[in-house]
């Protein structure tokens, strides 16, 4: 029994949308937590480093419904052309979630990095005698490390470049 050729390109259409939009808005919500924290304009670069891999499903789910409409119109679409729709948006959706969370992995750990040695380095304020220690002063000092940009933008673009490859064989099929 084979299925519908126009229902699985529907299928691979929806599928690319989804997903790519799905690893997206994980990436974005953690990248969201970074660039709130962050008091420059350079720290929203990882929302629309992220917000790029949903670009790439809308790019195929557009490729994909024009074959839709073109097979309407014209000769009548094979299931193996169904088939190939199909996998072309799930190469390309599942692609893009790969890369949307380990997009969110890693700004989570810059996260949570900077969370750590905020409330670490609060121990060092003196804001007068009710804030000291009953028993002993703490004496460890720890500073929170500033991220490097141009280390967190390539990592980031290296990430999505995850997506990019799903995009680049999702149009080749």
């Amino acid at each position: 029994m084979t299925l519908d050729p126009q229902l699985l390109t529907g299928l691979g259409a929806a599928l690319a949308i989804f997903l790519t939009a799905y690893g997206s808005a994980i990436a974005s919500s953690h990248s969201g937590v970074y660039a709130v924290r962050g008091s420059d304009y350079k720290a929203f670069a990882p929302i629309v480093i992220s917000g790029v891999l949903a670009i790439y499903g809308i790019i195929v789910a557009v490729l994909l419904v024009s074959k839709l409409n073109a097979s309407a119109s014209t000769a009548a679409m094979t299931p193996l052309d169904g088939y190939r729709n199909l996998s072309a948006g799930l190469t390309v959706g599942l692609a893009c979630c790969a890369s949307g969370l380990g997009m969110a992995k890693f700004i989570q750990q810059i996260n949570e990095h900077h969370t750590a040695t905020a409330s670490s380095s609060s121990f060092l304020r003196s804001d007068g005698p009710e804030s000291e220690p009953l028993v002993g002063r703490r004496t460890v000092a720890t500073y929170p490390i500033p991220t490097n940009f141009l280390h967190l933008c390539l990592s980031l673009v290296f990430l999505e470049a995850i997506g990019l490859y799903g995009l680049i064989v999702a149009h080749d099929e």
